[in-house]
Formats: C-alpha cells, structure tokens, sequence
C-alpha cells in the first residue's frame, strides 16, 4: 500500500492508540503530536504559541500585533495551518504514514481516510481509565468540549463534515469492536486498497 494513512477521531474512542498500532503492524511511520515541532520549524512560530493554538479554529481576535486594519493581518491559527499542511504534505510525499488528526483527511483527500468512534459511555470510561483523578462528569464534559472543537476546526478548514461516514474511507466503532477489533478491521480494509 502505498497512500498515507489519516486517522479523525472522537474524543476518547482510542483513535490514537489505534493509529500507533497500525503503523506498527504496517511498519511506517507514525505521526500525532510529533508533529508539533515539525510545524512550528516548518511556520517559524514558537512551539508553546503553536500548542495554544493546535487544533482550534480560527480566533479572529487573534492576529498579530501589527498596526495594520485587521483585513490584512493573518490569524496565527490560519498561519499554523498553512504550516501544518505544508508538513503533512511533505510527509504524504516521502511515503506511507499515519497521521493523527489535524485535518489531514482534507489535506490529503488521496490517503485512506480512518474515523474512530464510539458511545460516550464507553469513551468516558476510556478517559477515565487515562485520567484516574477525573469524576465522571468531568469525563464527560472534556469529551464534549474537546469533540466540539475538532470538529468547529475540521469544519472550518474542510469542505466536508466532521464525523460524516460519507467523509471516510471506513468508519470503526470501537465501543464495539475495542482497540484490537478496530485495527484488524482497518489492516483488512487497508490489504484491499489500490
């Protein structure tokens, strides 16, 4: 197989680890937050600025402190995504990768596109599990916000609609299936892609 690999998620649902693990069963790379440093060299902008601002959509108050009407000032969440996409390309160019998130199904639309998802019972209890100190409800309420703002990004920078099986090659329900379920099902799909 010779495309990319991009993995969109909910919150929660192990999307992820899932994406780990396939790269490892497939032997190429893997990329998440790995890719923060890259992008911040790739847009020349400080990486604490760039994990401020990683995977939200745009902030319009947000511009840079030139003393130019806004019309003509760049967001910095705009900057970061000419960046980030300039890096996924990059990396799509050198080969077959996994690539977590950051809007890489619209960047690469050619990549086998993944959507990880799951009942929101099942990934509270996932969080919790990687997060022992959260009660429930504040489980819950990350999840919430956290999902709500991947998906105003993808939005935002994407024509298609986060989460929409329509948007995806597969789509892998891991309340059902778990981790391992979902990574075979994926391994399958991927064996029978041109």
């Amino acid at each position: 197989m010779n495309r990319a690999i991009t993995i969109s998620r909910e919150y929660g649902s192990g999307g992820r680890e899932i994406g780990e693990k396939l790269a490892r069963r497939l032997g190429i790379p893997f990329y998440d937050k790995e890719l923060i440093a890259m992008i911040a060299k790739e847009g020349n902008i400080e990486t604490s600025v760039l994990e401020a601002n990683d995977e939200v959509d745009p902030d319009f108050d947000n511009y840079s402190p030139r003393q130019v009407p806004p019309d003509y000032q760049i967001a910095m969440t705009q900057r970061i995504y000419a960046a980030q996409a300039t890096v996924i390309r990059n990396l799509n160019d050198k080969g077959p990768c996994v690539i977590v998130g950051r809007c890489a199904d619209a960047i690469l639309p050619d990549a086998v596109n993944i959507f990880v998802f799951s009942d929101m019972e099942n990934r509270i209890n996932r969080i919790m599990s990687l997060n022992p100190g959260l009660t429930r409800e504040e489980a819950k309420a990350s999840i919430l916000a956290v999902d709500k703002r991947r998906k105003a990004y993808h939005e935002y920078y994407s024509t298609t609609q986060w989460g929409d099986m329509d948007a995806y090659d597969i789509c892998l329900n891991s309340g059902l299936a778990g981790v391992e379920g979902c990574l075979e099902a994926a391994l399958t799909y991927i064996k029978y892609v041109k």
